[in-house]
């Protein structure tokens, strides 16, 4: 099951190239980047679409910080 950024849960995505079902192939910790995060990859269920996502989500823990440089 999976979150969304309200702590809603969603039982599913669809991916919007072919509506199917994503599958959730894992996430990792970012190693590359000089920021905290997780990367995130799905694919799509239809084996025609052949549509393969990658998020990437940075930890940001100076988010005060960068509100009050607006």
């Amino acid at each position: 099951t999976l979150v969304s950024l309200s702590n809603e849960k969603v039982d599913k995505m669809n991916c919007w190239h072919c509506s199917e079902k994503l599958i959730w192939g894992g996430d990792h910790d970012l190693d590359d980047f000089q920021e905290e995060g997780i990367e995130t990859n799905l694919s799509c269920s239809n084996d025609k679409c052949e549509t393969y996502i990658i998020i990437t989500h940075l930890f940001n823990y100076n988010k005060k910080e960068l509100d009050e440089e607006d």
